[in-house]
């Protein structure tokens, strides 16, 4: 018979991460139809780190 998981257990990990998740949610005006849409990207920062020139890299390499 299976072993029943629960979600404290999916959320476990084994060691110490040596980053953290950021959700980047901006907004860009499209060419095409001249509206602006919404863009949801996931971003992973060092610990350590400065968050705002990694989040602005971001940003700008998605407008490439």
């Amino acid at each position: 018979m299976a072993k029943k998981q629960t979600f404290g257990d999916k959320g476990k990990k084994t060691g110490v991460s040596d980053f953290k998740m950021a959700k980047l949610v901006f907004s860009v005006k499209s060419e095409k139809s001249n509206a602006w849409k919404f863009v949801e990207k996931h971003v992973r920062i060092p610990n350590g780190e400065n968050e705002q020139p990694i989040l602005a890299k971001a940003i700008s390499d998605y407008a490439k």
